[in-house]
């Protein structure tokens, strides 16, 4: 018995190794932390087209989680950013946005978080609250 669970315990273990996993970081560009060298990475492998915005997406966010977030002074605000470029992207590869459109919408969600991460530095926490308030009403 102790055999027979030794084996199948080794078996699902090699298995894994060959099953890619759906949280696996694309192939990047640079070695961690080089964000920008990533995101272009993330360019060659999927290039501006629909059907590739949601792949992209999912690319840059595994550069951003991989090179920004350990260091970032509020991955709050960065995984909402993640959320809604994943949000848009799937709506430009489904036809629901026009990629100018969902491109727009994406640089008011960055204007955003950008605004949001400067009142928090600055003390200004109720205007930075409102913000977030308004990158949460964006996701839905």
């Amino acid at each position: 018995m102790r055999r027979i669970l030794a084996t199948a315990i080794l078996c699902c273990g090699l298995a894994g190794c060959a099953i890619p996993s759906p949280f696996a970081v694309p192939t990047l560009g640079g070695p961690p932390g080089d964000l920008a060298a990533d995101r272009r990475a993330c360019n060659r492998q999927f290039p501006e087209r629909i059907g590739n915005y949601l792949p992209h997406a999912e690319c840059v966010n595994a550069a951003v989680e991989r090179d920004a977030i350990p260091l970032a002074k509020h991955p709050d605000l960065v995984r909402l950013q993640e959320q809604l470029r994943v949000k848009y992207s799937g709506q430009i590869d489904r036809g629901v946005l026009s990629p100018r459109e969902g491109q727009r919408k994406m640089a008011e969600a960055d204007e955003l978080v950008n605004a949001a991460m400067r009142d928090r530095d600055n003390g200004r926490r109720t205007v930075a609250e409102h913000r977030v308030d308004r990158l949460q009403a964006m996701l839905q």
